[in-house]
């Protein structure tokens, strides 16, 4: 049973354990014993994404990461890609992001794979600790870039953690720049764990932070859970004056 104040996607895996389910954890009418399911697959990749505001990509460009910068065409290629996917899964490319099906001025808005918190994600977030978890799981910084596009600004920050081993692990990155970054509370943080490719076999979760609101107390914090992701709710605190 699902006790959370959140949506929280049922765990089973579909299509031969090749995708998550969609529906809702505890609500799902399709699994409901879960032991007669296969899970959902486990990631191979974890790709971390954040904003970056002009300030901030001027310091991670002179720390030396990288930019890539992605075409209108590219991103419309993607997407076409998103769709035949999850048109092969029997899914609606755009149930997520309803109403982005004729937009032709950003790409991108399908989608195959599961939004672990739902469709408006999960809100109030702290990510700090994530970095070290995904370590402890045996996950490694493989790669990072600053992604531009010039029809969907601002810069965003992407990195990417493979399994220890399968990549070469990047040795120089500026951890101080983004622990900075994420001495914060994220208004919205999506976690899409996606299906397994049919090109590469590779399944990829992407969790992307945005609203970042530097004076708000995070509700959340989030978990990797054995690939599964879920969220710890943080105690408030109250602050008392003791010379009252």
């Amino acid at each position: 049973m699902n006790e959370r104040d959140y949506f929280y996607a049922c765990t089973a895996g579909v299509q031969g354990g090749i995708a998550r389910c969609r529906k809702e954890d505890g609500k799902c009418d399709n699994h409901h014993n879960g032991a007669a399911w296969p899970h959902a697959p486990e990631p191979d990749v974890v790709l971390v994404k954040m904003n970056l505001n002009q300030g901030r990509n001027a310091e991670f460009a002179r720390a030396g990461v990288r930019q890539l910068t992605r075409s209108f065409e590219r991103s419309e290629e993607l997407s076409r890609e998103h769709v035949a996917r999850a048109e092969a899964l029997d899914r609606k490319p755009f149930a997520v992001r309803q109403g982005r099906e004729n937009d032709t001025t950003t790409p991108e808005a399908a989608d195959s794979g599961c939004p672990v918190f739902g469709k408006t994600g999960l809100h109030s977030v702290t990510v700090r600790g994530l970095i070290t978890e995904l370590q402890l799981e045996g996950f490694v910084l493989s790669d990072a870039h600053r992604l531009f596009r010039f029809h969907k600004p601002p810069v965003r920050l992407v990195m990417e953690f493979v399994k220890k081993g399968a990549k070469p692990e990047i040795t120089k990155f500026p951890w101080d720049l983004f622990n900075g970054l994420t001495e914060t509370c994220f208004g919205q943080v999506d976690v899409w764990a996606n299906d397994r490719s049919p090109k590469n076999g590779l399944v990829v979760h992407t969790v992307n932070c945005g609203q970042r609101d530097d004076k708000a107390q995070a509700r959340y914090r989030l978990k990797f859970a054995d690939g599964d992701w879920d969220a710890d709710v943080i105690p408030l605190t109250l602050e008392v004056d003791l010379d009252a």
